[in-house]
């Protein structure tokens, strides 16, 4: 780890080289530490250390950046040449304000020194937990264990000043039958490694696995469905990246142009981002140092909002959100779902024939406005009859609207779970839930 005045003392020294403009330097530190396994064996382990300093140079309506993977100041001023070369060429943006001015943010518990400190053999001892349980049932392991140390720190020629460290730890798992006739999976995501249990984790999977075993065939069509946390973070996904942002609600790539103040799915849904919540991957300011705000974005099924960074806020004469991204517009971080009064066995009891979907694999979004997704269900598909799960079903294709699916929600779980995605680009912290109406239009062969 850096610390907190080593990279801040360095970005100071970054912003003394620049005399052409405005300039903002955002300085980030990871260290990835990651164990990885298969057929109940650890196969990998690795450690990545990565230094990015990217540069934002302003002259007049003009932007120019760089970024170099190094703090050796030949280097950066290399890079600041770049940045201000590249501004020197642009066209002017008639959209573009200023970089953002310093705001106050509120800190929160981000960092974990027993998640920092996490060796390969604490890593290997989760890892074996997993194995022992997965051998007790004759089923072998597979996964990851990652632990992670995040430093970013931004300041800018305005004032800007801000620094930040967080951990993350990060255990998934794939138990599979020596036949391959079933998987099962579970995983778990939190700042703090204590919060992780990989026995609990491995008893888990071992039961969809089981459970799995000797998968028959279903029709496609339009089922009921009850989806764990596991596969409501997919599709939740959907609308994080292709609707809640500023810049496709500015573009009418959103499902939400347009439509602020409609409702677009049940009234049972509100859906808000809040870095505030200790419960997500918590965080006090975002990639350009401003304060990060609650966001209501779905109230009680109508549309209420988006998020914003200092660029597209300052198009409609906003302030930003505390959403700035690696993309232009604004990016939700910390999606969180209003739980219900519901439990995984209520929904499944309350089934008269349905599909139980533990998660979702390789899913796409062919039409962001109407938010179709589609992908394969995997490692826990059973078939509910008569409020029970009747036997394991070989893996369906879902294609439906997001939209269509939260709009015949009829239950909610109260227990909530912090939740990546299958492609690992959003966490939210989301509810089980049970929806009436889902299609289908393909199955798998396995």
């Amino acid at each position: 780890m850096v610390g907190k005045e080593q990279s801040m003392g360095f970005l100071e020294r970054v912003l003394r080289l620049s005399a052409s403009g405005p300039i903002e330097a955002r300085l980030t530190h990871d260290r990835l530490a990651l164990t990885r396994f298969a057929d109940s064996s650890i196969h990998q382990n690795m450690v990545k250390d990565a230094v990015a300093l990217k540069l934002r140079v302003v002259i007049g309506k003009k932007i120019g950046t760089a970024t170099v993977n190094s703090t050796a100041m030949v280097d950066v001023r290399r890079a600041l040449g770049v940045a201000e070369r590249l501004a020197k060429l642009q066209a002017d943006d008639p959209d573009f304000v200023s970089l953002p001015t310093p705001t106050a943010f509120v800190t929160s518990r981000t960092y974990y020194t027993e998640t920092a400190q996490c060796s390969p053999a604490r890593r290997a001892e989760a890892v074996d937990a997993l194995v022992q349980t997965a051998a007790a049932v004759k089923l072998r392991a597979y996964g990851s264990f990652a632990t992670e140390t995040n430093e970013l720190a931004v300041a800018s020629s305005l004032g800007v000043r801000a620094y930040n460290c967080s951990t993350t730890a990060y255990l998934r798992t794939v138990m599979m039958s020596p036949q391959h006739s079933g998987t099962g999976y579970a995983d778990f995501l939190s700042r703090d490694i204590a919060d992780i249990d990989p026995k609990a984790l491995g008893e888990e999977a071992a039961e969809r696995c089981v459970l799995g075993e000797h998968a028959r065939e279903l029709p496609p069509g339009e089922y009921e469905v009850v989806l764990t946390p596991y596969a409501v973070s997919d599709m939740i996904r959907f609308l994080g990246y292709l609707g809640f942002t500023a810049s496709s609600m500015q573009e009418g790539r959103s499902f939400l142009s347009g439509r602020i103040g409609e409702r677009v799915v049940g009234e049972n849904i509100s859906i808000w981002d809040d870095a505030f919540d200790t419960a997500t991957l918590n965080m006090p300011f975002d990639l350009e140092g401003v304060a990060k705000r609650r966001v209501s974005l779905i109230e009680e099924g109508v549309a209420a909002g988006v998020v914003y960074d200092s660029y597209a806020a300052h198009k409609e004469g906003f302030l930003s959100t505390g959403h700035a991204s690696r993309a232009r517009g604004g990016m939700p971080a910390n999606l969180v779902m209003a739980p219900g009064s519901s439990t995984l066995e209520e929904m499944v009891k309350s089934t008269k024939r349905g599909v139980y979907i533990t998660r979702f694999h390789y899913t796409h979004c062919p039409d962001p406005v109407k938010v179709i997704m589609t992908g394969t269900t995997r490692d826990g598909t059973y078939l509910i009859e008569n409020g029970e799960i009747k036997h394991p079903i070989k893996n369906l294709r879902l294609t439906d609207s997001v939209l269509r699916v939260l709009s015949h929600v009829s239950l909610i779980s109260s227990e909530r779970k912090l939740q990546r995605d299958w492609w690992g680009t959003f966490t939210s912290r989301l509810p089980a839930l049970k929806a009436e109406r889902c299609m289908f239009t393909g199955a798998t062969t396995f």
